[in-house]
């Protein structure tokens, strides 16, 4: 543990650092009174002298995020300030991995990624977005629609996290007109042109998503190119179909990948509900019986062991490290007692691209131990 962690930060205690990004700094931390802690993720903004304008920005994604409530969001379930002043919002723990890193994980072991998994994630997506795009008539738009920014749990669960990029009319800091967000590799075209976003970018961003689960590679490697060439990559698009790359897509597939890339909005999907329907409809024909235990089993083969040592270690650092930091000679009889605040948390992270793996094509294996694991928590799901 780091000499600076455990650290008591406004009715938080922040356990251990787990990324920094654009935006900020991601902690895992736990809330609530002395024995009753819960785990939870504290994001900071990246404070700097002056910038008003990012503060702005973090304030007006806490405005929108802690209205959404939905199984395939991450919920953000507080957001404040805490004198200095740092600006902060508490998200839901989601214990497993994003899909940057299950991706790798693949490549290591030179597995294809599953293409039932890949077309349950992509419609369970859809739904997370298809509830934002509509909420409250915000003209919620995420904007960064990308690997990091989902998540796979342990338990089958799939999240879309980080709005921290979102767009709606909530917002009072307006996005500079011409400037561009999000990851080079998953922009849209209009994104690229520096034109406002709306929902169906977010779907030609979950669209490239699908079709580098489909094809083992990034559609637009553009990690190396400065941003110029990048933009330059991404505002005039060249896709080839999927089936070109990988054989077990079908034609009926390709149209659906291409329809969610058309390089004009117009051409898109209408809605996420439109596309859901699309990527189920394909799901349907080759796996009817993949759900949230199927997710769950993947990740048990991918990660064995590891999960219940990642398990272990968040349950010494709430058993022993902060019964110990409570008790230092130093700690405020506040920190001593109650530190106020509910929640749970993502293990995500935020990146800056997603390396482009060479994977090859393979079958999951479970071992008996994985198997009686998922025997034991079988459990109903909704498709």
């Amino acid at each position: 543990m780091s000499a600076d962690f455990p650290r008591e930060f406004g009715k938080y205690v922040l356990l251990r650092p787990l990324a920094r990004g654009g935006m900020g700094e991601i902690f895992l931390a736990a809330g609530g009174a002395s024995g009753f802690e819960k785990l939870c993720v504290i994001k900071k903004v990246l404070q700097e002298k002056g910038d008003r304008s990012r503060t702005a920005r973090f304030l007006d994604e806490a405005k929108v995020v802690v209205r959404l409530q939905h199984a395939n969001l991450v919920t953000v379930f507080d957001a404040g300030e805490v004198a200095g002043p740092e600006l902060y919002i508490a998200m839901e723990f989601v214990e497993g991995k994003n899909l940057r890193e299950v991706w790798n994980r693949c490549a290591l072991r030179k597995m294809r990624f599953p293409l039932d998994v890949a077309l349950y994630l992509v419609r369970e997506i859809c739904r997370g977005l298809a509830y934002a795009h509509e909420y409250g008539q915000l003209g919620l738009v995420h904007r960064d629609v990308s690997p990091p920014n989902v998540l796979l749990s342990y338990f089958g669960e799939i999240k879309l996290t980080d709005f921290g990029l979102a767009r709606s009319r909530l917002k009072v800091e307006k996005t500079a007109p011409g400037v561009v967000y999000g990851r080079y590799a998953y922009l849209a075209p209009e994104q690229a042109r520096g034109e406002d976003a709306d929902a169906r970018t977010d779907l030609y961003a979950l669209g490239i998503v699908l079709w580098e689960l489909l094809c083992g590679t990034q559609l637009f490697p553009v990690t190396e190119l400065d941003p110029v060439s990048a933009i330059a990559v991404v505002r005039s698009p060249k896709v080839v179909p999927p089936s070109k790359r990988s054989p077990v897509v079908s034609a009926s597939l390709d149209a659906v990948v291409m329809k969610a890339l058309a390089p004009r909005r117009e051409d898109r999907y209408t809605s996420a509900d439109e596309m859901r329907r699309a990527v189920s409809e394909e799901l349907g024909k080759i796996a009817p019986a993949t759900d949230a235990e199927r997710v769950e089993a993947f990740l048990r083969a991918l990660y064995g062991e590891t999960i219940e040592k990642e398990r272990e270690e968040r349950e010494r650092l709430l058993r022993e490290e902060l019964p110990r930091w409570r008790c230092r000679p130093s700690a405020s009889p506040e920190s001593r007692a109650t530190l106020q605040g509910p929640g749970l948390a993502p293990l995500s992270q935020e990146v800056t691209e997603l390396p482009p793996p060479t994977v090859a094509p393979a079958q999951i294996t479970f071992s008996p131990g994985a198997a009686a694991a998922i025997a034991e928590r079988r459990r109903p799901s909704g498709s």
